[in-house]
């Protein structure tokens, strides 16, 4: 089993998160939100996608216990300002995603 939460903030509070594994969309998240999902043993590929934005990609393995994550925007603070530089030349950034230790 794997839990995602978002953080919240400003840029793209009114839109979800698509959760991709594996290249298949198994999910939404929306801002402020936790979920968690059932997902078999073994290892998988975990990223996120918003429109033709997305974040980094994370490889994990699933065993017996829950596997905790952490995703949000990348743009905060002046880095709003760097939106339209975001969407055309750093698309695979625009969101980030991080496995909890």
């Amino acid at each position: 089993m794997i839990k995602i939460r978002r953080d919240s903030g400003y840029t793209d509070s009114m839109r979800a998160y698509k959760v991709i594994l594996d290249e298949k969309i198994i999910g939404e998240l929306r801002d402020g939100q936790e979920i968690t999902l059932e997902v078999p043993k073994g290892v998988h590929q975990l990223y996120l996608k918003i429109d033709w934005c997305r974040s980094n990609t994370v490889n994990f393995d699933v065993n017996d216990s829950n596997i905790n994550f952490e995703c949000g925007s990348n743009l905060r603070g002046f880095k709003i300002l760097l939106s339209l530089f975001y969407i055309i030349f750093l698309r695979n950034q625009y969101l980030w995603l991080k496995k909890n230790l």
